[in-house]
């Protein structure tokens, strides 16, 4: 269960929030049949065939309800000769249900067709995973596999369908994923209309603000050119850019924004560290909650991030007056900038959509990937996935020849975790993380961000991190209350030979 189940189990906790106040979907109960393995044969199939039979029946009703919703609108609110609509076939009901609904009813359609798709995947990888564990300890006893008489079961079953439910999302996607382009344009336009209705601040606080804006700017690029070795430079990384912990904006940016990070990379810090989420309409947007409720002027405004449009975030006004940015935005930023600006990327456990949503944005922007040195995760299943997808690109015969693929990371914890999909990695003892970063007993991630411990800095845990760090990438990270200051960066960097290091760049950062 170390990555899959793991994966699984955020994934059950992430379903929750999508699907408040609607009926929740059917997930294979993954470690109650897991647990099954070591009885009879009898008793494992027995639960496994009821399990497809209710992943089935699950899927079967959603997806007819989603089919009676789309036809009781055509031909309510179509406006079409219900001569055109009779016997209308599939695809072409969804092309026409794009046309004549509203841009609202459109998207939510393809909301939910993801979700469906997306739980479809889910089970059909569950049980496909549950007969391949089986027959592993089948083997070994000298049983019979099982292989031959389930899979095609399940391979047959409704559930496995994905094609179909593939091809709507995408002709879904096609039309109403506006062009990067025209979606900046627009966005700017809005952005600008929102400001100009939203002019609060006397011109007697707007110096007040620069001013303090312009000394913590001044002591940022004091502090990278004078006071911290420039070998450490291009190992540290400012934690969601050049920002107050506390969210106050009068003396730095906000987290996650574009001027956090141009504040950073401008003074002279090479990497950046990012949350991102994907909006309703399909745009990675940098955020680090589930919503916007920390950041907005109005604390009541807590719809989350993946129920808004990128218009209706924009909307929410923010403390800074300022949109959160595409990640699209930070990453032409960076290139803009150039020099060594680049970004290291977290995607939150569970979060297949971003993940793949990513992807999508390296096939379409390829000279913006050298830009992204890092993406890492608490999700195992999820980073070893994002291998596979990364490496498709690649065979795809994209122009990557020249291009650095960002290095993928798996971030642990350093206490018991509260929550079943982290990782534990203590410092005195490395000895699973091989396993961790291998897929199917071969390398797949290039190594683990792990969360700061105070025996990293002592000799043994300097000595425990140097040899790690020859076998593969090593991060750290740190809590809120971590010492973060240039010694603790540097004893990392130069006694552990780690290659990351997070810091919030606060005032005592120098001593």
């Amino acid at each position: 269960m170390v990555k899959f189940g793991r994966h699984l189990q955020f994934y059950l906790e992430c379903d929750e929030l999508k699907t408040s106040g609607t009926s929740k979907p059917y997930i294979v109960p993954y470690k109650d049949i897991r647990g099954a393995i070591g009885e009879s044969q009898e008793s494992f199939q027995q639960l496994w065939l009821e399990s497809l039979k209710a992943v089935s029946d699950d899927y079967t009703q959603r997806l007819r309800l989603l089919w009676q919703q789309i036809f009781s609108d055509l031909f309510r609110f179509s406006g079409q000769d219900q001569n055109l609509l009779r016997g209308l076939p599939h695809e072409d009901a969804v092309q026409l249900y794009l046309s004549t609904m509203s841009e609202k009813r459109s998207r939510d359609l393809l909301a939910n067709l993801k979700r469906l798709h997306s739980n479809a995947s889910m089970n059909g990888e569950a049980l496909r995973k549950l007969v391949k564990k089986y027959d592993k300890q089948a083997t070994a006893r000298g049983d019979d596999i099982l292989t031959t008489s389930l899979l095609p079961e399940l391979y047959s079953a409704p559930v496995m369908n994905a094609p179909a439910i593939e091809r709507y999302i995408e002709i879904l996607r096609d039309k109403l994923v506006v062009s990067d382009e025209e979606e900046e344009e627009s966005l700017d336009e809005y952005m600008t209309s929102i400001k100009e209705k939203t002019q609060l601040t006397s011109s007697s606080k707007d110096a007040l603000a620069v001013q303090r804006r312009a000394s913590e700017m001044f002591w940022l690029h004091d502090l990278i050119e004078n006071k911290i070795p420039q070998a450490d430079i291009p190992m540290l990384v400012a934690h969601r850019g050049f920002h107050c912990v506390m969210d106050h904006s009068g003396r730095r940016p906000l987290e996650n924004s574009l001027s956090s990070y141009e504040s950073a990379w401008s003074a002279g810090v090479h990497l950046c560290e990012c949350d991102v989420a994907l909006t309703k309409d399909e745009k990675l947007v940098l955020a680090h909650d589930s919503d916007f409720t920390r950041l907005a002027l109005d604390p009541s405004k807590n719809k989350k991030v993946s129920d808004l449009t990128m218009k209706e975030i924009i909307g929410l006004t923010f403390k800074s007056g300022t949109r959160p940015p595409l990640l699209l935005d930070v990453l032409r930023s960076a290139q803009t900038i150039g020099g060594s600006a680049r970004l290291v990327v977290e995607i939150k456990a569970g979060n297949d959509e971003a993940g793949a949503a990513l992807v999508r944005l390296f096939r379409r922007h390829p000279k913006l990937i050298e830009r992204c040195a890092v993406v890492m995760s608490f999700d195992a299943y999820l980073m070893h996935r994002l291998r596979t997808e990364l490496n498709e690109l690649v065979d795809q015969g994209l122009a990557l020849a020249q291009v650095k693929l960002p290095e993928l990371l798996l971030l642990t914890v350093a206490e018991t975790p509260t929550t079943t999909y982290k990782l534990f990695a203590s410092v005195t003892d490395f000895n699973q993380v091989d396993s961790w970063l291998q897929h199917e007993g071969k390398p797949s991630l290039d190594g683990v961000y792990l969360q700061f411990q105070h025996q990293m800095l002592q000799p043994n845990g300097l000595a425990a991190l140097r040899a790690l760090s020859a076998q593969y990438k090593v991060g750290v990270w740190m809590m809120l209350g971590d010492p973060d200051d240039n010694v603790t960066a540097s004893c990392l960097i130069e006694g552990g030979g780690v290659s990351y290091v997070n810091t919030d760049l606060p005032r005592s950062f120098s001593g």
